[in-house]
């Protein structure tokens, strides 16, 4: 049943375009009958049910489809493309829609926030759950929510996937070089290790784009989304016959998740190509020493917008740990005392800070 906007968002997540297409249209010819001299201004209500009716409607269907969709059939797929984020998948596949047999191939996210909250064996519904209620607690008053949009069944819906690929596809996983996608990556292989002779290939996004010879090679690729498409096509042409994992490689890398899950720290950073679980309040004093950069710009005791700090924390810093959980460190330093406060802090774009104090 949709009863508030988080249920309208969870929906319009899950529609693909001709249903978003299908959407609109009906509201607008809605809308433009609302606006027409026949209807009465007695008639507003009713105007208002029906649309509450029509998006009721719209979750009743998608249940019923849900209940009898079929799990994708991957037994005649060749390849599989597997990304760290729904947002790099995209640029994967246009990437990979440049080079022919297209319908040999099967594309599909690790749809996650991998850098923030606790890990252990996420095989474990009960282990999985803590973890979704801890980032749904930690990130619940932030404007992105897709972790708690996607719901705790499509989480679980990542490892009975994987276990449908067949044992002769050829298995492709895209990452960067940070923590959250190299996370990510390492909890895919220990999903996969059970299939010795499933032949999993890696593509350091990172690493190749070093290597282009350009004035953008110049700078260091963080995150996979940050690549153009013409530059990932660039990349597989040169990564297409590379060798497989090898079962040696395989075993460290698989002993490097099952390390890393049994960190207690629940925020994770790169340093020197490994990743570490550190504590959440780990870049704190970074978070304010930025917040005191943007005041010694402004006039004295003058209040930031948060949406500004966020944005200026995640232009320098080399870590990839996402807007949502720096804003949610900034409410924490707000409750610790360390930040004044005014607004609603209900997003970040309704409240402001300043460093506590100031006048």
């Amino acid at each position: 049943m949709i009863q508030s906007v988080f249920d309208f968002d969870n929906e319009l997540h899950q529609m693909n375009e001709d249903e978003l297409r299908a959407l609109l249209r009906e509201l607008y010819l809605r809308t433009d009958m609302a606006r027409s001299d026949k209807l009465k201004d007695t008639d507003n209500m009713s105007f208002a049910e029906r649309q509450h009716q029509l998006f009721s409607r719209l979750h009743q269907e998608r249940k019923l489809r849900q209940e009898g969709l079929p799990w994708p059939d991957l037994q005649n797929i060749k390849e599989i493309h597997i990304a760290i984020g729904e947002s790099p998948l995209g640029s994967v596949k246009v990437a990979m829609g440049k080079f022919p047999n297209r319908e040999h191939r099967h594309f599909f996210s690790l749809n996650d926030h991998y850098a923030v909250g606790p890990l252990g064996d996420l095989t474990d519904a009960l282990v999985l759950q803590r973890r979704h209620l801890w980032l749904a607690e930690k990130l619940y008053l932030t404007e992105h929510g897709q972790y708690l949009l996607q719901g705790l069944e499509q989480l679980k819906r990542i490892g009975l996937l994987i276990n449908s690929i067949a044992e002769e596809t050829r298995i492709i996983i895209w990452y960067a070089n940070n923590a959250h996608e190299r996370t990510g990556l390492l909890y895919v292989l220990h999903l996969l290790r059970h299939r010795r002779r499933s032949p999993i290939q890696l593509i350091d996004t990172t690493k190749l784009f070093q290597a282009f010879d350009d004035a953008e090679s110049e700078r260091d690729l963080f995150r996979l989304g940050e690549s153009m498409p013409d530059q990932l096509a660039s990349m597989w042409k040169k990564s297409m016959h590379v060798q497989p994992l090898s079962s040696e490689q395989r075993s460290v890398m698989e002993q490097e998740w099952l390390d890393l899950a049994t960190q207690p720290g629940t925020l994770r950073l790169m340093k020197d190509h490994v990743v570490h679980s550190v504590s959440e309040d780990s870049l704190d004093e970074f978070i304010l020493e930025q917040v005191k950069k943007l005041s010694a710009e402004r006039e004295s005791g003058e209040f930031i917008n948060a949406a500004r700090i966020v944005g200026e924390v995640l232009g320098n810093l080399s870590q990839a740990v996402g807007d949502s959980f720096i804003e949610y460190r900034v409410r924490q330093l707000v409750l610790q005392g360390k930040l004044d406060m005014e607004g609603s802090p209900r997003a970040m774009r309704f409240y402001r800070v300043r460093i506590a104090g100031e006048m």
